[in-house]
C-alpha cells in the first residue's frame, strides 16, 4: 500500500464505511493529516493505531518498535553504530536489563553475554526463560576475551579470583552480564563477593576501565 492512504482506501482496510472514516477523522481518533482540502491518513500511523486498539497475548508485539539498541555496553559496538549513521539510539544497562527491555518492547534489538552455569552456555538459556509472543534471531556478533584491569603495582600479584579479597574492586551492575558471570566465577573459588572491598558500581566498560 502506498505511504498515504486515502479515505476511501482506509475504509477498504477497515471494511466500513467512508462516512465512518470521517468521523473517525473529525473526532481524532484516528491519525489523518490535510492536504489541498483532502484527507490523508500516513500509513506507519494507522499500523501503530491499529495496533495500539489490539488485545489478547502478543498483541503489544504488533506496535512498531523504537529505535533504541539495547543491553550490554560494548565499546566497540557503540563504536559500530555511531560510524554506521544508522539513527539508532542506545541505553546501554547490562545484559539482564536489555534482555527484560526488548521483552516489553521497548528496542530493536540487545547485546547480550549471559553464562548459564547449570548448562555451560550462552544466552540461549537465557532467552528461553523468556515468556515471548513472538520469534527472535539470535547471531553472534564478537568475541570477547575476559581479565581484569588492575593496577600497574598489583600487576603479577593476582593469580587467582581469590586474591581479590585483599583488593578493591569496581563492579559492574547486578543487571551486567560481565558481573553475574564475576560472581559465578567467584562462587566456584568458595568466595563470595561480599567478601571483597568495593566501590560503587560502574554502568559501562568504559567507566569500568577508567
Amino acid at each position: 500500500m502506498p505511504e498515504y492512504l486515502t479515505t476511501k482506501e482506509l475504509a477498504d482496510l477497515l471494511r466500513i464505511k467512508e462516512r465512518k472514516v470521517y468521523d473517525l477523522a473529525a473526532s481524532g481518533d484516528v491519525p489523518c493529516s490535510k492536504a489541498m482540502g483532502k484527507l490523508l491518513f500516513p500509513r506507519d500511523a494507522i499500523d501503530a493505531w491499529i495496533a495500539a486498539s489490539s488485545t489478547g497475548p502478543g498483541a503489544t508485539d504488533l506496535a512498531p518498535r523504537p529505535n533504541v539498541f539495547l543491553g550490554s555496553h560494548d565499546p566497540l559496538l557503540e563504536w559500530a553504530l555511531r560510524e554506521s549513521q544508522c539513527g539508532l539510539a542506545t541505553f546501554f544497562d547490562g545484559s539482564s536489563d536489555g534482555l527484560e527491555r526488548f521483552s516489553r518492547h521497548e528496542g530493536v534489538a540487545a547485546g547480550l553475554h549471559l553464562f548459564d552455569v547449570e548448562t555451560n552456555e550462552w544466552n540461549l538459556p537465557a532467552l528461553s526463560k523468556e515468556d515471548r509472543q513472538q520469534p527472535v534471531v539470535l547471531f553472534q556478533w564478537a568475541r570477547r576475551t575476559r581479565g581484569l584491569v588492575v593496577n600497574e603495582q598489583l600487576a603479577g600479584k593476582i593469580s587467582s579470583l581469590s586474591d581479590l579479597r585483599n583488593c578493591r574492586l569496581v563492579p559492574r551492575q547486578q543487571q551486567a552480564g560481565a558481573q553475574q558471570l564475576l560472581v559465578d566465577l567467584l562462587d566456584n573459588e568458595g568466595v563470595s563477593i561480599s567478601e571483597i572491598d568495593q566501590c560503587a558500581p560502574a554502568r559501562s566498560e568504559t567507566d569500568a576501565a577508567l
